[in-house]
């Protein structure tokens, strides 16, 4: 789940990145994010080179569920 999540993620990037579509499987961003918000505890987040993840984004419910795994991640949709 962990290596999925990464590409999963790097995907998204580089739609936004590329002014692509970024809304991915959905099916597939509510399981990783499911998984996400399990395996990341907030003593995770911190600021950028000294912790793994960044601290979460506030992303509305009713955004795609791409953007909320984004969020939840550090990125700003």
């Amino acid at each position: 789940m962990i290596a999925a999540s990464d590409q999963f993620q790097h995907g998204w990037d580089l739609a936004r990145a590329t002014g692509q579509a970024a809304n991915l499987d959905p099916d597939v961003a509510a399981k990783l994010l499911e998984f996400a918000q399990m395996a990341i505890p907030d003593t995770f987040r911190g600021p950028e080179g000294q912790a793994p993840v960044g601290a979460a984004v506030d992303v509305s419910e009713s955004a795609p569920v791409a953007d909320r795994l984004a969020g939840f991640l550090g990125r700003t949709p």
